[in-house]
């Protein structure tokens, strides 16, 4: 019990060095000192495990994906390419409701910081013409922002969920299967319950030039999709061949590829990387999981619970889907990791930390998106609870229907 309470203490230095504003990272950094003083750690062993887990290939491949598929994010942006595919959906579709969901949608096929932002004046004027209220405009444009980070191997979340759990990007993908649709699906009902079709009718003036132009600057992404999940590609590797083929094919000039890649060095971003492998290593040579272990089975709280409990309140603490994964991963993986069900207790961790982040009134999407469309907390929530909650729900179903035990 009392390296229950150890954890705890460290647990809950993180959540107020973030709530004092302290970066990420160099929260971890503080708290993994702590843990291995805690657990009787030398400071020269915390170290050394700190510095060794930084050096790690897998540490190097994992930072090196990370600023391969920002810079990739940042060529498409620059280049007009995002913009481009967006008004190419805009100019084919014409239900404008779907219009309206795809366009945040598309954005969110890359990692932008505050991405839902970008997609808000797109959203308004479909939303006008639907008559939409404030509150199920920001529901709009921030939800569907969200649909794919369950799934898609752009996001450092999953990225480095699948990193810490020790398997290939690709099975974490369809473990996490069930999650997108049921975000969808109950996106779908919440955002359009009772919101007739618009009546305005929308020609469609480029023909089949329309779809080469969408197929043109969807390639890249499809390419690097391809190259990861059915040629099993590192990540690194799969973004790297592809942001060179983009240089050569679309003729990016120079100072668009300068600028793209000094974007794509994100500090922040790294240094939380390297920390949360710092972290975890120090808490395997604490030794201290298996006496928490014992504690929690102690309690008879079941592990499935703890689970979805742990990341969700880190998700809804930090706002930021690396903060769930950085943060409760590193002590929940040692502690399920010998259970039959282990993967898909993952898959459960992983919906818990993404549904409180979703949840978090410190995400910054849904800050912007809110403020952006006037809207009221109240009933931006009343619309939110139940997508959440689908998730959680499909996600429990789906450990029910294939779990051993």
């Amino acid at each position: 019990m009392v390296e229950l309470v150890k954890i705890g203490i460290v647990f809950a230095v993180i959540i107020v060095l973030m709530y004092r504003k302290i970066s990420l990272w160099l929260s971890l950094l503080l708290a993994t000192f702590l843990l291995g003083i805690l657990f009787r750690l030398p400071i020269t062993k915390i170290s050394m495990d700190i510095a060794s887990s930084i050096v790690d290939t897998k540490t190097l491949f994992l930072i090196g994906a990370f600023v391969s598929i920002l810079f990739f994010s940042n060529l498409l942006k620059e280049t007009g390419r995002m913009n481009q595919i967006m008004e190419g959906f805009r100019s084919t579709l014409k239900d404008i409701r779907l219009v309206i969901a795809l366009l945040p949608a598309i954005i969110g096929l890359m990692p932008i910081v505050g991405g839902a932002l970008v997609s808000a004046p797109m959203v308004v004027e479909g939303s006008d013409e639907l008559k939409l209220t404030p509150e199920r405009r920001t529901f709009i444009n921030y939800w569907f922002r969200h649909l794919w980070e369950y799934m898609l191997p752009t996001y450092p979340a999953l990225v480095l969920a699948a990193s810490l759990i020790g398997i290939p990007i690709r099975k974490l993908c369809w473990l996490n299967l069930p999650l997108t649709p049921a975000a969808i699906l109950s996106g779908v009902i919440v955002g359009y319950w009772g919101v007739s079709r618009s009546t305005k009718s929308y020609e469609n003036l480029l023909g089949k030039r329309v779809f080469w132009n969408l197929f043109k600057n969807l390639a890249p992404l499809l390419f690097a999709l391809i190259l990861v999940v059915g040629f099993k590609v590192e990540l690194v590797f799969a973004f790297g061949i592809t942001i060179a083929g983009m240089i050569l094919f679309f003729r990016i000039g120079r100072q668009n590829i300068l600028k793209g890649f000094k974007e794509s060095i994100g500090i922040e971003l790294l240094l939380t990387v390297a920390f949360v492998m710092g972290f975890k290593k120090v808490l395997e040579s604490s030794q201290a999981i298996p006496a928490v272990s014992e504690a929690l089975s102690s309690l008879g709280i079941p592990l499935w619970l703890v689970a979805v409990f742990v990341p969700l309140l880190v998700g809804v603490m930090t706002g930021v889907t690396i903060g769930p994964i950085g943060i409760g991963f590193p002590i929940l993986i040692p502690l399920l990791q010998t259970h039959p069900d282990f993967l898909y207790y993952m898959m459960l961790a992983f919906a818990g930390g993404i549904c409180g982040v979703l949840l978090s009134p410190l995400h910054l999407c849904l800050v912007l998106t809110k403020e952006y469309f006037r809207a009221n907390w109240r009933g931006v929530y009343r619309l939110i609870w139940f997508p959440v909650a689908s998730i959680l729900i499909a996600g429990l179903v789906w450990v029910a229907l294939f779990s051993v035990s």
